[in-house]
């Protein structure tokens, strides 16, 4: 076998990874989307990393899963069935948006005690990163915090 057969290969198996992967985060989100009984006023798909991880870590994220709304509640949960991972009240939490970090956009939600839970959209290519759900649930957040 030849060194361009060996790339060739190398290349679609590469590939194929690639397409798995998006096809799990989708089929995650959309099972965790349904198992929500509430009426969903924001979803989308986001990664989450924790203070200590978004600060030391080469390893960008923790866990990804669904960040949602409803009422002045947010939720984080990553598996359909499962309990909500993390819930944010809106009237006493605070949502900002943080400094880029290794080409990403992200913002945190910091609880009354003044942990903070930190969230990227998950719309990432292999070359540059899609910050436009970042962007777009980053300011749903702070129109329905400045609704109160």
């Amino acid at each position: 076998m030849s060194f361009l057969t060996g790339a060739i290969i190398g290349g679609i198996i590469g590939l194929l990874v690639v397409v798995f992967n998006f096809f799990a985060k989708e089929q995650r989100f959309n099972k965790v989307l349904r198992s929500i009984k509430e009426p969903v006023e924001y979803a989308a798909l986001y990664h989450f990393a924790a203070a200590k991880r978004y600060r030391n870590s080469f390893k960008f994220f923790d866990t990804y899963g669904v960040l949602y709304v409803v009422g002045r509640m947010v939720y984080f949960k990553t598996k359909d069935g499962s309990a909500v991972d993390f819930s944010f009240n809106l009237d006493e939490s605070s949502v900002q948006q943080e400094a880029d970090w290794r080409m990403l956009k992200w913002f945190s939600i910091s609880k009354p005690g003044g942990e903070k839970y930190y969230f990227n959209s998950h719309k990432m290519g292999a070359f540059k990163n899609n910050s436009d759900e970042t962007a777009k649930g980053l300011a749903f957040l702070q129109a329905k915090k400045g609704s109160a």
